[in-house]
């Protein structure tokens, strides 16, 4: 196999690959062996064909053809370890002839990355604040969440719950008709159109009713964005929300086992504080990895950020053909071109492929290493209070390779944190703080017997 390689441009580098009959010998034994078992040879069973009689009937190209999908990749990667070549992603490969055969492979290379002076980044926690009206505001979703709606007799308010018949038109067409339908007059949800609930607000049930309203130019649907719609409108009934009263027995409804609304208070202080905290530990994160990707100067070959980006707009198709819709179609409703779509996945494949590869970086350059006893310390940890055994999946390649990444990642993060909390070279160990705390002690109460 002949080999050379093109200068190194933008961390990816191209290689010529051309082969003699040697090396192609081993994948047309291969694409052979696929052919023979499903082709039919005058004058041989089914499967007994010799190679040179397939070779002559089918034709050497047609072989060759059958096998190049696994034939490529393998010598690519063949030239890539015989290159010494840090490749990241797949390469790129185009087939340039096969007699003789020759191809080319545009190979991603491992990024150059230069951290910058991480050591000296700083950044300052923030203590989590909550607003003095938080646990009465958790109370009052509590008790909208178990409210009851009962009729009323009067005209509708904001708030009330309507059953209502309702037939929309424009230009003489129907474009909305509902009977029966249920809406929840708040401006917020804005259904079936923004400013639709305020124009049921003071009318009467079992009366008729109309209205004109105009429809915002930025309205998803184009048909209608920026229209005037004419509405014919029965309410059939109104109920209003009725809240629980705020005391013992409210709380006790609540389910959790809490004996008063003294009880649910003290809780639901504890769940905020905690959410809080939590706020604040994953803001922190992202601020410190934010001063990180500041610091870091980074070169991303251009094929990977191609590939990340294909692959990022391959799951979204993919999820929206699951919610039977077409790309496009969808694209349309939300305003969008398909062109807009590819530009901000090639900015977010960027972000996200310089995220990955610094923090990467900064575990090589910190020395993070991950242990099967550390793997084995964790899972056992995981399945300490559980009272199902540890499953023997725990145990395969893949799940040690998953829990040795994530686990990594999770002390590259504590390590930069440390660092942006003022301690470049490692917090203090606890256990040595508090000997130390020990030992201080001891010797002022040696010091003080001396002197006495």
């Amino acid at each position: 196999m002949k080999i050379t390689q093109d200068e190194v441009v933008e961390r990816q580098t191209t290689l010529h690959i051309e082969l003699d009959d040697e090396d192609i010998d081993p994948y047309l034994q291969r694409a052979y062996s696929r052919v023979v078992q499903r082709i039919n040879i005058p004058g041989f069973r089914k499967g007994k064909a010799p190679r040179s009689i397939i070779e002559q009937y089918y034709g050497r190209e047609s072989l060759l053809n059958e096998i190049l999908d696994s034939m490529l990749p393998e010598l690519t990667g063949k030239a890539i370890t015989e290159e010494e070549i840090e490749a990241v992603g797949m390469p790129s490969i185009d087939l340039e002839g096969l007699d003789p055969f020759k191809f080319s492979a545009v190979v991603p290379m491992k990024p150059d990355i230069d951290l910058g002076e991480y050591k000296d980044i700083r950044v300052e926690r923030e203590t989590p604040s909550l607003p003095e009206d938080a646990i009465d505001e958790r109370i009052e979703q509590l008790r909208l969440s178990v409210a009851s709606w009962e009729p009323v007799d009067r005209s509708v308010e904001t708030g009330d719950m309507v059953s209502t018949q309702i037939k929309g038109i424009l230009d003489d067409e129907v474009v909305l008709d509902e009977n029966d339908a249920v809406y929840l007059v708040n401006e917020d949800i804005g259904r079936p159109f923004p400013g639709f609930s305020d124009k049921l607000v003071g009318l009467e049930s079992d009366s008729d009713a109309s209205f004109d309203l105009d429809i915002p130019e930025d309205f998803p649907d184009e048909n209608l964005a920026g229209k005037n719609i004419s509405f014919e409108v029965n309410i059939k009934d109104i109920k209003e929300r009725v809240l629980p009263d705020l005391n013992d027995e409210f709380a006790q409804s609540i389910g959790e086992g809490y004996e008063s609304l003294d009880d649910l208070r003290e809780e639901i202080d504890k769940s905020i504080i905690n959410e809080a905290e939590t706020e604040a530990s994953r803001a922190y994160r992202e601020n410190v990895i934010q001063a990180l990707l500041e610091s870091a100067t980074i070169d991303l070959p251009p094929l990977l950020i191609e590939h990340e980006s294909s692959h990022m707009i391959e799951e979204q198709e993919r999820m929206v053909t699951q919610a039977n819709m077409v790309l496009d179609d969808y694209l349309a409703s939300m305003g969008k071109t398909r062109t807009e779509l590819e530009e901000e996945s090639r900015k977010e494949a960027i972000g996200r492929l310089t995220r990955s590869f610094v923090l990467s970086a900064l575990a090589d350059q910190e020395d993070i290493d991950i242990s099967d006893n550390d793997i084995n310390d964790r899972i056992d940890e995981l399945f300490s209070n559980s009272d199902d055994e540890k499953p023997d999946s725990s145990q395969t390649a893949e799940m040690m390779d998953y829990m040795r990444r994530s686990m990594r990642m999770e002390q590259t993060m504590e390590r930069l944190e440390d660092i942006a909390e003022g301690y470049p070279d490692g917090k203090p160990d606890q256990d040595k703080e508090e000997n130390s705390d020990e030992d201080d002690a001891a010797d002022t109460s040696v010091e003080e017997s001396e002197k006495q």
